[in-house]
């Protein structure tokens, strides 16, 4: 059995799915209560605030931040609801057939697949759960008396974190692999796929230099 592990964003699906998420409730719910908070991030964004910061501290993540406390105080309960209609109307009909299909293959030759993503647990968790994922990781919304308070539980779930996550869940239960396979499309998982005793790097349209540089294998798709 192989241990396999897949990205989320722009590998199993086309686009980057955590400030899409809370776009799809802000417009749903439309909630205009922190709207301040969308504004100074397009100031912060004008000025390169955030790209600097970005630069400096890249898992420190602000301009994220800054989005998801845009909807503090939406209800756990409502958060749940949007996650399973986000997964109908913005992940299925968004997947990358090849990698998905690649996923259902693992899933059916037996293979323990997991996803993990700095996306966001709800809709995370409701794909794995309909398509037989082992184990899902991603970023935790934070609550507090049934309401979201705009933060994160503990680190966001990328760069290096993926792979702390990993090793954890794998020292926690008994898995009998034969080897550890990764997907990814970016750069930023370069822990993730260097953990990995084979790599997969995801590309759209043309082949990305720097996953040759690495010695990674590619799967280009349209």
């Amino acid at each position: 059995m192989q241990l396999v592990v897949f990205d989320f964003c722009e590998t199993l699906v086309n686009f980057q799915s955590a400030d899409r998420f809370v776009d799809y409730i802000i417009e749903k719910e439309n909630y205009r209560k922190y709207r301040w908070l969308f504004q100074l991030n397009r100031v912060l964004t004008r000025l390169r605030v955030l790209a600097v910061t970005s630069k400096i501290w890249p898992e420190l993540n602000p301009s994220k931040r800054l989005k998801l406390l845009q909807i503090k105080g939406i209800s756990e309960q409502k958060i749940e609801q949007y996650a399973r209609e986000f997964y109908d109307e913005k992940v299925m009909p968004n997947l990358i057939v090849p990698l998905y299909q690649l996923m259902q293959d693992h899933v059916k030759n037996g293979d323990y697949v997991m996803v993990i993503s700095g996306g966001y647990a709800p809709y995370i968790k409701v794909f794995s759960e309909k398509h037989q994922v082992k184990a899902y990781f991603a970023t935790e919304m934070a609550f507090a008396a049934g309401k979201l308070t705009g933060k994160f539980v503990g680190k966001d779930c990328l760069y290096g974190q993926k792979t702390v996550l990993l090793e954890q869940y794998l020292k926690d239960h008994t898995i009998n692999y034969t080897r550890k396979i990764a997907y990814s499309d970016s750069i930023s998982d370069l822990p993730l796929l260097q953990w990995a005793d084979e790599a997969f790097v995801i590309s759209k349209g043309q082949s990305q230099p720097w996953a040759k540089a690495y010695g990674f294998k590619e799967i280009i798709h349209n």
